[in-house]
């Protein structure tokens, strides 16, 4: 999450933000590989995933891929022999976790490609519609990259890790209405560059779009009260989320002003966007966002897939008309 942003004074201008470069910890911190390695990631050879759920509550898998997915993003576990990513800031750092979500995509049996804007790249997933519906698609994003202070599992692992879980799941259903484009974001510490990149090119191509939503640091729950924070939402999602988050006893709170995170590109290109994270505004967020102790380790974990079965319930409802 950029924890500030200028005022946007034009449409095409780049949002300017506090948060992570290219400067900060050497590259030798963060990627650990054999002597000889060239930070490259082999292709996978695991066989693509089948494990498929009938409803988001019922993906028994949900849990332990999250963990999975952010132990990987954070250094808890090596993304291949020999190579271990702890920091998501610098260009190489950053092309060794791109590489690796590219790698496990393709492993669910998706096809991702790279949208290159020029100074980084955004990795996606597109998901067409299984009807033959020509309907405006849906877009699902979150920011991969991190501060060079620390893993950033928080800030944000855990959105990375929900948009990679919500491609296995989403991948893996049968009927589709709308389209869905899941995005991965590339330099949103750096002024929110790649979701701008993205929502430009969304403009230009002149590309039908029902609605975004962009999901940033949901990793804590510090008093237990499981709620959510939307951010500037939509009226009509905003309502959609509270129909959802209702029947499962999720609070939500909302701050229709903060504008420090991905969604903040498309509200200013007039797309019907919700920023979704834990109550950051809220006086309940994560107490490591930015520092060296955002670890895999202090994520709670159990609140992460909580609100990632409400997300994916949310999403594929809307896909459905």
């Amino acid at each position: 999450m950029s924890p500030s942003v200028a005022a946007v004074v034009a449409l095409t201008a780049i949002l300017a933000a506090c948060g992570g470069d290219d400067g900060g910890a050497s590259d030798d911190a963060a990627i650990d590989q054999d002597a000889g390695g060239d930070g490259a990631i082999d292709a996978p050879t695991d066989a693509a995933d089948t494990v498929t759920c009938a409803s988001p509550d019922a993906c028994e898998w949900l849990e332990s891929y999250l963990g999975e997915v952010l132990g990987k993003l954070t250094g808890e576990q090596p993304v291949s022999p020999g190579v271990t990513i702890t920091r998501r800031a610098t260009t190489s750092q950053r092309d060794v976790a791109r590489q690796y979500l590219v790698d496990e995509l393709t492993r669910l049996g998706l096809a991702p490609a790279l949208h290159d804007y020029g100074s980084g790249k955004n990795v996606v997933v597109h998901l067409p519609s299984t009807t033959g519906s020509t309907m405006p698609r849906i877009v699902v994003g979150a920011h991969f990259d991190g501060v060079a202070t620390g893993p950033a599992a928080a800030d944000n692992g855990t959105g990375t890790a929900i948009v990679v879980a919500a491609a296995r799941y989403l991948g893996s259903r049968t009927t589709r209405d709308r389209p869905i484009d899941l995005v991965l974001f590339d330099q949103e510490e750096a002024g929110l560059l790649g979701s701008t990149a993205y929502a430009l090119k969304l403009r230009s191509d002149n590309t039908a779009v029902d609605s975004v939503h962009a999901f940033d640091m949901i990793s804590f729950d510090g008093d237990g009260d499981g709620a959510l924070e939307l951010w500037k939402p939509d009226a009509g999602l905003e309502a959609q989320y509270r129909a959802h988050a209702g029947p499962r006893g999720i609070p939500i709170g909302v701050n229709p002003t903060f504008a420090s995170s991905d969604h903040e590109s498309f509200v200013q290109r007039g797309f019907a966007t919700v920023g979704v994270c834990e109550e950051f505004s809220g006086g309940d967020s994560n107490p490591h966002y930015h520092r060296a102790t955002d670890t895999f380790a202090n994520v709670h974990l159990a609140y992460t897939t909580r609100m990632t079965r409400l997300l994916l319930a949310i999403i594929e409802d809307r896909s459905i008309d």
